[in-house]
């Protein structure tokens, strides 16, 4: 009895042994990813309503450790919105000012990435994992894709901006995400960009804008601010260390006999002379 519960052990440790081994031969070299989803901003002009606006994009990681990636975010965001759909029982002030504004931006940035559990990629035991990013990035619109703020009559607000500034933003992302098959992932994230600036939207908290008497002014929030949520797909680069897999041994056909010696003599060899 006493040897086969020092056999167990053994045989448990070995097990456990064999499987840590296994979690050493995978490396992750990097990760590249698309995804798509929906954004809206935060700001002064018709800061009580949502304006969803669709965003795509692209990342490369380069993974640390098994728990922390630096990564590069690449993302084309659309941003509007429009005081004159507020609805007057809501806000009054906003709709009578009727400012709106929609420029598509680009923002490029630099994010720390955390896991909160352990991914191996093929490994079903670490398969899935919630992470939280954050780092700095920068925004600039597109080529002739700034307009200027006007109202709802296409009058241009004088002392707005006429062009859509370069911005640094502050993004902080939550996500989560689950390995498919092989090196392949799906994911979903949220990130909340905070921002230097108070003219994402050309409409900064000193302006005003004088019209039928009344002179309508931002809504004081502060710095713009704007988020994203998407899924996306990504695909890690890896490293596998460990022995070859040994190759497959050919099946003997009708045409062919192996040997003793591993040599194999085919059915008109037989009719050589030896």
């Amino acid at each position: 009895m006493r040897k086969q519960f020092i056999y167990l052990l053994f045989l448990l440790f070995f097990t456990t042994s064999v499987q840590a081994q296994y979690l050493q031969l995978v490396e992750n070299k990097g990760e590249f990813g698309v995804f798509a989803g929906q954004a809206s901003y935060n700001g002064d002009i018709a800061p009580n309503l949502q304006f969803l606006t669709t965003n795509f994009g692209g990342f490369y990681k380069r993974q640390l450790n098994d728990y922390v990636g630096l990564r590069l975010n690449y993302e084309i965001v659309p941003l509007g919105a429009f005081d004159s759909l507020t609805a007057n029982t809501m806000n009054s002030y906003v709709r009578g000012r009727s400012l709106f504004f929609k420029t598509t931006y680009q923002d490029i940035s630099l994010m720390t990435e955390l896991y909160f559990l352990k991914f191996i990629n093929g490994n079903k035991n670490y398969r899935f994992s919630p992470y939280l990013g954050f780092g700095v990035g920068y925004l600039s619109p597109l080529k002739d894709t700034s307009t200027p703020l006007r109202d709802s009559s296409n009058y241009k607000i004088p002392g707005a901006s006429t062009k859509a500034p370069n911005i640094i933003t502050m993004p902080l992302t939550i996500g989560f995400k689950y390995n498919v098959v092989g090196s392949f992932n799906v994911f979903g994230e949220f990130t909340y960009r905070f921002t230097n600036s108070d003219q994402l939207d050309h409409f900064g908290d000193n302006n005003i804008y004088p019209k039928e008497g009344i002179n309508y002014q931002a809504s004081t929030s502060g710095k713009d601010q704007f988020f994203s949520a998407k899924l996306g797909l990504s695909y890690n680069f890896l490293r596998i260390y460990g022995p070859d897999p040994r190759p497959k041994a050919k099946r003997d056909n009708l045409f062919s006999k192996s040997s003793n010696k591993g040599t194999k003599k085919s059915l008109f060899g037989f009719f050589k002379r030896k």
